[in-house]
């Protein structure tokens, strides 16, 4: 039987439901656990349709943590903000590096260190790549007030990273001191960022 051909419209489309698909499937069964029939029954296709699109698993979970990002983007950082017509300080950061590791919000809290060595091992978005990385670190600091001058870009990168593993490790971790390691790196985060006096 020879391949289907999509159209441009119906592969835009086809591609947008299985993204549409994923989040709920991680927050429900965590990443481990969410298949590619999982994600292909939930978006109503046949199994076959999603190697039109992705190789592996973790090719999908890399367009969809990209996906879901520019999805958040709008309810983490307002319209104003994205536009340059005022900035964030630094609870508003606080509260979008909590974001990062919330259940709800983010699908890092719903992987593994396994997951996320089985990302960086199938797939090359998330390489090591430091003016990528530095470009990320420069555009968000341009929405934040009272930034350091001395921004590492990459010991920020990094920060970032590890707090996103200390949540993919939770399970490693001691439940009754999660929540204030988590706080704790958070505000190692903004103490690279902000000046000594925006507390």
């Amino acid at each position: 039987m020879p391949d289907r051909v999509f159209t441009s419209e119906q592969r835009d489309e086809l591609r947008l439901i299985m993204l549409e698909a994923g989040f709920p499937l991680i927050k429900e069964y965590g990443v481990t656990h969410t298949t590619i029939t999982k994600i292909t029954e939930a978006a109503g296709i046949a199994k076959g349709t999603f190697y039109h699109f992705w190789k592996n698993k973790e090719e999908y979970l890399a367009d969809l943590i990209k996906y879901h990002r520019q999805k958040m983007i709008p309810k983490l950082i307002p319209e104003d903000v994205l536009t340059g017509k005022r900035k964030l300080g630094r609870e508003d950061a606080r509260v979008y590096f909590r974001h990062l590791v919330d259940k709800d919000m983010s699908i890092y809290a719903h992987m593994t260190l396994e997951d996320e060595s089985n990302l960086i091992h199938n797939t090359s978005d998330f390489d090591p790549d430091e003016e990528k990385e530095s470009s990320i670190a420069i555009n968000l600091l341009s929405m934040l007030e009272g930034v350091r001058t001395d921004v590492d870009y990459l010991l920020l990168a990094n920060m970032t990273k590890i707090l996103v593993l200390t949540a993919e490790a939770k399970e490693e971790l001691h439940e009754s001191a999660y929540e204030k390691t988590i706080d704790t790196l958070i505000e190692g985060v903004l103490n690279l960022i902000f000046e000594k006096g925006n507390l």
